[in-house]
């Protein structure tokens, strides 16, 4: 039985921002997946630096599996984790076992607007790529979709949470 929600989004951070403002009103614990890697490993160029490139990365992703596979036995936890861990191994076969799985969704122009805000450079291919292939992907795993573009914090977490009660209501109508 599933008993946690799973946030992913292509901008970091959103989700993590999204995530925590929930987690109270959803009454639900909060992890961080990426936070729990980062503690886990340390520091990671001490890592690649004693281990060796290849060995170095390939310990960082057995690492990375054996949190996310703790995260999934986790019970009532709103859990937030980059696509690239999600869609990396196993990982989520691991979560979707145990998670509704949300992605919130952003528009390249509004990712661009919020780079350019927070001085990051993005790339323009990598926008292409990742609004035409990685977001049909992400859309098509996702058990909710949820439009945040050009939305606030705040009010992104008010749609947020309306889109999670409809579907909740959608599947207690159809279990009956």
């Amino acid at each position: 039985m599933k008993t946690n929600i799973t946030f992913y989004c292509l901008l970091e951070g959103f989700s993590k921002d999204i995530g925590k403002m929930l987690c109270d009103k959803l009454d639900m614990f909060f992890v961080d997946v990426e936070d729990m890697i980062d503690f886990e490993l340390g520091d990671t160029n001490h890592i690649l630096k004693v281990l060796g490139d290849k060995e170095g990365k390939k310990y960082m992703k057995e690492t990375e599996a054996k949190v996310v596979k703790r995260v999934a036995s986790f019970e009532n936890t709103l859990v937030c984790v980059k696509p690239t861990t999600l869609f990396s191994n196993r990982n989520y076969d691991r979560l979707k076992k145990t998670s509704y799985l949300v992605y919130l969704q952003i528009s390249p122009k509004y990712l661009s607007k919020i780079a350019e805000e927070s001085k990051d450079i993005v790339d323009e291919k990598m926008l292409t790529i990742a609004f035409t292939e990685k977001d049909k992907m992400y859309v098509d795993s996702a058990d909710m979709v949820v439009n945040c573009s050009a939305l606030k914090e705040k009010r992104a977490v008010k749609k947020v949470m309306s889109t999670i009660n409809k579907f909740f209501k959608k599947s207690k109508k159809e279990e009956k």
